[in-house]
């Protein structure tokens, strides 16, 4: 089981928990398959995180955004309460959100790289149609 961001939702991934609503109405059941309607469906009503089934996705972004770098800095920021199990818990609460803004982040920048060679590729593509057509 792994709470992922929807950002990084893909088709075939199954549900581990439901979504629910914020009056707990069972929006999407758990077992569901995602496709990408119910992925864009998902985005529109605002829902954030989802569970899904397994580990499909690596959340690690190779410690180079300041997200990872504060998760980083949580150990050293709770060192002292180590035996206090609510502080622990809390300490894993900023972990988890640390990680999955993380994971966000990495995912959007993604994103914008893939546009970027696309935008690139189709103005070579464009260029070359019309030197072609130039020389013609």
């Amino acid at each position: 089981m792994q709470k992922i961001p929807v950002k990084l939702a893909a088709p075939g991934m199954k549900l581990a928990k439901p979504v629910t609503r914020d009056n707990g109405m069972v929006v999407l059941a758990e077992g569901l398959e995602l496709t990408e309607g119910i992925i864009q469906k998902l985005e529109s009503m605002d829902v954030e995180r989802i569970v899904v089934k397994g580990n499909p996705v690596n959340l690690g972004d190779n410690n180079d955004s300041s997200w990872s770098k504060k998760s980083e800095r949580l150990d050293h920021l709770f060192r002292r309460y180590a035996k206090d199990k609510w502080m622990f818990r809390v300490k894993g609460f900023f972990k988890e959100y640390f990680d999955l803004k993380a994971a966000a982040q990495k995912a959007e920048e993604e994103a914008e790289r893939l546009a970027e060679e696309q935008a690139a590729a189709e103005a070579a593509a464009a260029e070359e149609a019309a030197a072609n057509g130039e020389g013609a």
